[in-house]
């Protein structure tokens, strides 16, 4: 999980084969964040399914995806609108991820076995010895995986799956400075607690780092002008293409 929480790939200027709403979703996320949609602009559906080979029906059901996300809004005979994202909705995500995986991390201070807990120590001893970003994001990902296994859960993992959407496309880690430093400080505080069966301190732990990394992506955000007058929700229905 790369946002920090899931993977998403790097998506290619022409997607070699048949791609999936959610890849295309995916795609239009980054065209967005990295500035080539600005806020305002219609979204070129016809022209992204050429691009990417696909018909206008993965592309139509992207877009309405990113509409209930936020980063667009659909206006009936006219099209959809990129629209960024808000400040608020952006903290909430995250505030919603730290309370979910802060939950999941207190149940695993309170079930995992000796061997889930001992298994879990040697991923996070790589974890921490990483600096590439690619390869800090993959143990990231086995590290949090077995986080929520050893909630033991079905709730909590089926929980997790319905918010694993990224705001950040691509590495997470690659792409937010500062995160891994952040990261890897609560995660030491996490498995620390969960090594003394301490639930409260390791589900606070969660949550101050999915804080902390929030404060980081509005920031990187607002940067990219991805965050601004037109994504505060107020002026949605303005926009005029």
């Amino acid at each position: 999980m790369s946002e920090p929480f899931d993977e998403a790939a790097t998506r290619p200027h022409s997607l070699l084969r048949p791609t999936s709403a959610q890849q295309v979703a995916d795609y239009i996320r980054r065209q967005i964040f990295e500035g080539r949609l600005q806020v305002g602009a219609r979204v070129p559906q016809d022209e992204l399914a050429a691009e990417l080979g696909v018909s206008r029906v993965p592309v139509r059901e992207a877009v309405i995806a990113l509409d209930r996300e936020g980063w667009v809004i659909i206006q009936p005979h006219r099209g959809a609108f990129v629209v960024g994202l808000d400040e608020n909705s952006t903290r909430d995500h995250y505030e919603l991820l730290g309370r979910v995986y802060g939950y999941g991390a207190r149940r695993a201070a309170e079930r995992a076995s000796a061997e889930q807990l001992a298994a879990l120590a040697a991923v996070h001893r790589q974890l921490q010895a990483a600096a590439d970003p690619h390869e800090f994001s993959q143990l990231n990902m086995e590290f949090m995986r077995r986080l929520v296994t050893m909630a033991q859960s079905r709730r909590v993992s089926a929980t997790i799956r319905l918010m694993a959407v990224s705001i950040v496309p691509g590495d997470f880690f690659a792409g937010v400075p500062d995160a891994i430093r952040i990261h890897k400080r609560h995660l030491r505080g996490v498995m620390k607690a969960l090594k003394a069966r301490d639930g409260e301190t390791a589900e606070a732990e969660v949550t101050a780092m999915l804080r902390q990394e929030a404060d980081l992506v509005v920031t990187l955000l607002g940067q990219r002008g991805v965050i601004g007058k037109a994504a505060d929700g107020s002026g949605r229905d303005d926009i005029t293409g």
